[in-house]
């Protein structure tokens, strides 16, 4: 085993190690949440109930021998630990929610491969090379280097100028306000963790288009009138749902030498479809796919499972960064077990893990962005958001919806619905409900809240940025 992977898994919470030709280098807590885009990682999640969730991540640019030791390594971990951990395999930009989850302020692609990315740690700021970071996400938020150009610009999202010893962050009036508190979190972490304070962190908001040392590196104050509008750029959703999608459950064999699947199930699939001396692939079309082993599966089985997940892939004509996930019979988590009806095991606490969406209905598609691990604070007084129980939906009204939003409230309920391909009750229901006013049957999907958290607008931008540079 890698010397770098030496006692992997005994502590609870998250590691993460970088390739480095053909071997693991473990990364500082400093730079967790910084990845390069030539580069791939092994990101280990350890749960305090011997639960272990392992992603390997692939950078757009890293090589295919990177992410053939990434895969290695990650079969290593699994075979240390007895097969039982859930692996992730994760594709730059395309990130799972559970993946963004563990970085609360965000995730920052930067140019360049492990070489440059010691050299960025040991530059002298004197010297430093100016560099545009973009913030991309109404709620997952992703931190994107960038060409320094006015053509990376737009008025709907946040920028960060990184000079070295001075930090812009230009926050035009179309930009959203999770958008910019993450620019801000992302300076100050830059100002504080990675330059011991040095730099000078400069906000532009109001003043966004009349700062002439910041559009001196975009050609002068007048780019602006260039620089394209909020409209003209892509959408920052996960996905579109429609009532058009099936989960479709696959047998795979390979006897042949070649991948072949054959179809043992569509839509309402229950358990007893699993067999425990055949491998399956559930293919959730908007939550990505599984590849679920049953305990008949030997050890070389199982350490094919991905690349029976990417032949398939290209075989269905799927994008090649769709999420997938391998599980092991009597080790599947709750966001496997969703998909099927007929789950009675005893070792099992729930069947089905509580889901927040932030959601918007446009042009008659729902789309829909899941947060992970949520609290309280991500309720947004800005957004309409469901609060997925399983057979009790709430749709969450903030107090700072427009009137649009709140008045499609029940119809977003409804195309919810209309639209999911989860196995539930008849008789689920939706309920509307309004900040400040929640029901104690909403409030129980929290591990903690407050009801002081909303009268004092606590997370609003203003506050946040006092707290921050207070």
């Amino acid at each position: 085993m890698d010397p770098a992977l030496k006692d992997v898994g005994k502590k609870e919470g998250l590691e993460i190690w970088r390739v480095n030709k053909f071997k693991l280098e473990k990364l500082p807590k400093s730079q967790y949440g910084i990845f390069y885009k030539g580069d791939s990682y092994i990101v280990m999640n350890s749960k305090h109930n011997e639960a272990w969730d392992v992603h390997f991540w692939l950078g757009q640019n890293t090589s295919i021998d990177e992410q053939g030791t990434a895969a290695i390594k990650a079969v290593e971990i699994d075979n240390s630990l007895n097969g039982i951990p859930v692996q992730h395999r994760e594709v730059q930009g395309h990130e799972s929610p559970l993946f963004l989850s563990y970085f609360k302020k965000g995730i920052r692609y930067m140019d360049g491969g492990y070489e440059s990315g010691f050299d960025h740690i040991n530059d002298k700021l004197e010297n430093f090379k100016p560099r545009l970071l973009k913030c991309k996400g109404k709620r997952n938020v992703r931190v994107i280097q960038v060409e320094l150009s006015p053509k990376s610009l737009n008025l709907g999202d946040v920028f960060i100028l990184d000079l070295g010893l001075k930090i812009y962050v230009w926050m035009p009036p179309a930009s959203g306000r999770l958008e910019r508190i993450k620019g801000i979190e992302l300076a100050h972490s830059i100002q504080k963790s990675e330059r011991n304070g040095r730099p000078e962190v400069i906000l532009l908001d109001s003043d966004y288009d009349n700062c002439p040392e910041f559009w001196q590196y975009f050609g002068g104050t007048q780019t602006i009138k260039t620089i394209k509008k909020a409209d003209d750029v892509e959408s920052d959703e996960n996905y579109w749902r429609d009532n058009r999608q099936k989960t479709m459950l696959w047998r795979v064999s390979d006897s042949s030498g070649q991948v072949k699947v054959t179809l043992a199930g569509e839509s309402g699939l229950d358990k007893s479809k699993l067999d425990t001396n055949d491998a399956f692939i559930v293919d959730t079309v908007s939550g990505g796919i599984y590849v679920w082993l049953g305990k008949g599966c030997t050890s070389t089985e199982k350490e094919k499972a991905m690349v029976w997940a990417e032949k398939y892939l290209q075989q269905a004509n799927r994008p090649s960064w769709t999420q997938v996930t391998r599980v092991i019979e009597d080790a599947e988590p709750a966001d496997f077990v969703q998909w099927f009806s007929g789950w009675k095991n005893p070792k099992k606490t729930q069947s089905f893990e509580p889901k927040l969406f932030q959601c918007s209905n446009e042009s008659g598609k729902l789309t829909v962005e899941e947060i992970k691990n949520f609290t309280q604070e991500d309720l947004d007084g800005d957004d309409v958001m469901i609060l997925d129980g399983g057979n009790q939906i709430f749709v969450w009204v903030g107090a700072g919806a427009n009137k649009e939003e709140k008045d499609s409230a029940k119809a977003t309920a409804k195309k919810y619905l209309e639209t999911d391909t989860l196995p539930r009750s008849k008789h689920a229901s939706y309920e509307i409900i309004f900040q400040t006013k929640e029901p104690t049957s909403f409030k129980k999907y929290f591990s903690k809240w407050d009801d002081e958290l909303f009268k004092n607008d606590a997370r609003s931008f203003e506050n946040i940025r006092k707290l921050i540079f207070a």
